[in-house]
């Protein structure tokens, strides 16, 4: 009798033992977690925008410093009379002035709205520009802020390689590859620039009479040397 009720409980914690079994196949697996797939620039892209951000102290879109519109730099040097056709009518050569003085070329969209390249309507036109102490990590360094000089436009930056990340500016509030809805292409043909200290300094900028620049700095042209150039017409004080 008790071996027959033992051979009972075995039986039946057997056939237990099998309903649990075949329960146990029904449970869904719990789902694996997977790794985001990274590619290998991923990092390096988000670390060199964060970089660039962080040297940059305008803000917003477009970006403004204390109240300023504010503006991207870049220096060149090519020894042409530019697109205000500041040079004799027989070469391309440059003025004297425009190849030692405070000129700049705009970018395009400021230079001529409607893509002209020559005789832009802000031709022989001067602006102020303030350094902000910032500047574009990777393409510049450090200037003191508070530093102004007075310009004047000479020169357009094309929308055009290789300018397309400084001057590809398209529309009113539109802006460069670093936020800026104007950048300036700065003269360096005799170290004017550099000489100053200033490498590629981010800037504030308004525009300024150039006769009261010349008056701060004789390296600012005023009015009568534009009047020399090809396109002394654009003039307007």
């Amino acid at each position: 009798m008790v071996q027959r009720q033992a051979s009972v409980v075995v039986l039946e914690i057997f056939r237990l033992l099998v309903v649990l079994n075949n329960s146990l196949k029904w449970c869904a697996p719990r789902p694996r977690r997977s790794n985001p797939v990274l590619s290998p620039t991923d990092g390096y892209d988000k670390l060199g925008a964060l970089v660039a951000e962080a040297q940059q102290k305008c803000t917003g879109s477009p970006r403004m410093y204390n109240g300023k519109p504010c503006a991207s730099t870049t220096r060149y040097a090519d020894s042409r009379k530019g697109a205000c056709g500041c040079g004799p009518h027989d070469n391309d050569n440059q003025f004297p002035w425009n190849s030692y003085g405070l000129v700049a070329a705009a970018n395009q969209n400021l230079f001529d709205p409607s893509g002209g390249k020559w005789c832009g309507p802000v031709c022989g036109k001067c602006f102020k520009l303030t350094t902000t102490g910032g500047f574009v990590g990777g393409h510049g360094g450090a200037t003191a802020e508070g530093q102004s000089k007075i310009f004047m436009v000479t020169n357009d930056c094309p929308n055009e390689w290789p300018n397309l990340s400084w001057c590809n500016q398209q529309g009113l509030h539109s802006v460069n590859q670093y936020g800026y809805n104007v950048h300036f292409d700065l003269e360096n043909g005799h170290n004017q620039i550099t000489g100053m200290g200033w490498d590629n300094p981010e800037v504030t900028w308004e525009w300024a009479n150039c006769d009261e620049g010349h008056g701060q700095d004789g390296r600012t042209p005023n009015y009568g040397m534009y009047k020399q150039c090809q396109c002394r017409h654009t003039n307007t004080k």
